[in-house]
């Protein structure tokens, strides 16, 4: 039989921006951007040749016809979600282990792509602050810093860590001179400050360490730069999100730090198919994360 249907991705959009009653709050349900959510309500307005929504100084207001396409997409998806819920209870989820900085900085905002080729499985991340050991039972997968205890065989390298000091333009423009790092406020993303002290060491830049702000994780410290607070050592792929789009600036060259980000996971929990794909994906995404650091080495290291 053949049907004639909108596009299920539109309508579930719609499904959610009609419960929720605003396209931000859609957007962060579905985990998307709010213009991939608006594009999609309109793609099934137009083809459906019906105004689901009246845009309002208030917000949104659903039209009649929205109201009663809502309560039918509902229903309808519950059916489906009825039909495959058999299924789904020999499904397994993937627990990933990784650290809060590599988290927000860079598996979350992609993540939205493994569930989009993959939605019946889910994905548990796990952020401490303590990287997974090779006795962990807990997690499928660890995003190391290093590959400390694990086996050779269980350790594949996703990229070298190069690092860089970044701070906010406003900050730059403030009267702070990019070549007086010695003058600005330094940003520590640890308390031991051993990041800034390599960095300096390689650089052939003697810095005072003593002064400062300290934090306890890179991504509070490139959040104080984003602030305006002052300058925050980073690893080069975990700002590059800020620094492309604009709020962050690099200062200074990058240099290696001879640590590198591993995905660790022992051969049983890898053989699983849902760990075999959430890996998969992982090491395709990854490439983009290998080229940014590329663009930063430099002969001399």
């Amino acid at each position: 039989m053949t049907r004639r249907l909108p596009s299920l991705n539109a309508l579930r959009c719609f499904e959610v921006v009609a419960d929720q009653r605003s396209i931000r709050r859609a957007a962060l349900a579905l985990h998307v951007s709010e213009s991939a959510v608006s594009r999609q309500v309109r793609i099934l307005e137009e083809q459906l040749g019906a105004a689901l929504f009246t845009r309002t100084p208030a917000g949104l207001e659903i039209t009649d016809a929205g109201r009663r396409l809502a309560a039918s997409v509902r229903e309808a998806f519950d059916h489906i979600a009825q039909a495959v819920s058999p299924f789904q209870g020999e499904r397994e989820a993937v627990t990933v282990k990784v650290l809060p900085t590599f988290a927000l900085r860079w598996l979350l905002p992609r993540l939205h792509g493994f569930q989009a080729q993959h939605p019946l499985i889910r994905v548990n991340v796990q952020t401490r602050l303590e990287d997974m050991a090779a006795n962990d039972g807990d997690a499928d997968l660890g995003i190391r810093y290093g590959a400390g205890n694990w086996p050779p065989d269980a350790v594949t390298e996703l990229y070298a860590e190069w690092i860089q000091p970044v701070a906010a333009p406003a900050y730059l423009a403030a009267g702070h001179d990019p070549a007086e790092l010695g003058r600005m406020t330094l940003l520590h993303p640890l308390p031991d400050r051993k990041d800034w002290l390599t960095w300096a060491d390689k650089a052939g830049q003697p810095l005072d360490m003593r002064a400062g702000l300290d934090f306890d994780a890179l991504d509070m410290a490139l959040s104080a730069a984003e602030a305006g607070l002052g300058v925050a050592m980073t690893d080069v792929v975990l700002a590059q999100a800020a620094i492309a789009a604009g709020r962050l600036v690099p200062i200074g060259r990058a240099v290696p730090t001879g640590m590198s980000y591993c995905l660790v996971g022992l051969p049983e929990a890898r053989r699983r198919r849902q760990v075999a794909l959430f890996e998969e994906w992982l090491l395709a995404e990854i490439q983009a994360a290998r080229t940014v650091v590329r663009s930063h080495a430099h002969p001399e290291f």
